[in-house]
């Protein structure tokens, strides 16, 4: 599933059109800062409107009326598929639910980028490095290790205070843990 940015910004005009409001959060956020042309991976969102658990129906109606289909992710939040050429490109949208969380201040300091004609609220690198520690699966770990391996050769710039700041974000309880796993990777905290 290899895509371009015009695809990308097309699926963020036709959301944004129907009143979506959101951040993007996932994989993307690394692939932006980058400044790539051609992703791979879904487009995780945070979204703030509508809400994915309350108005389900709504991410139906759009599925209905673009012509794509509509599943749901691991925690039961619409994924819409979209349909862009011969390439299926996947929407997966989020709130904080269960053990998925994203602090607010995380959200709030989210810069807005200017992709062509679309803006869009995108998670700072920092936050997305954080979250991703914080998690710390396997595939976590292993996508972890890229984004170092990128900083390493200079190729991704990351602020470690902007790191420390987000850590602060999260609950007490999940902070010690998550600064072990990025010292293991090399971030001086």
């Amino acid at each position: 599933m290899v895509y371009k940015l015009d695809d990308l910004i097309s699926l963020l005009e036709e959301l944004q059109k129907r009143g979506f409001r959101g951040v993007i959060i996932g994989s993307t956020v690394i692939s932006l800062e980058l400044r790539e042309k051609k992703f791979e991976d879904d487009v995780d969102f945070f979204a703030f409107e509508p809400s994915p658990l309350i108005e389900e129906d709504t991410y139906r109606s759009w599925a209905n009326e673009l012509g794509w289909e509509m599943t749901y992710t691991e925690l039961g939040t619409p994924r819409l598929i979209a349909r862009v050429g011969d390439t299926d490109i996947v929407l997966e949208f989020y709130e904080n639910i269960h053990d998925f969380y994203v602090p607010p201040e995380m959200l709030e300091r989210a810069p807005a980028k200017k992709l062509k004609k679309v803006e869009i609220k995108v998670l700072k690198p920092e936050d997305y490095i954080v979250l991703k520690a914080k998690a710390g699966r396997d595939e976590d770990m292993e996508d972890l290790q890229k984004i170092r391996e990128l900083i390493n050769m200079g190729k991704l710039k990351i602020d470690e205070r902007l790191v420390k700041e987000a850590i602060n974000m999260l609950p007490e309880e999940d902070q010690k843990l998550t600064i072990k796993r990025l010292k293991q990777l090399g971030f001086r905290l």
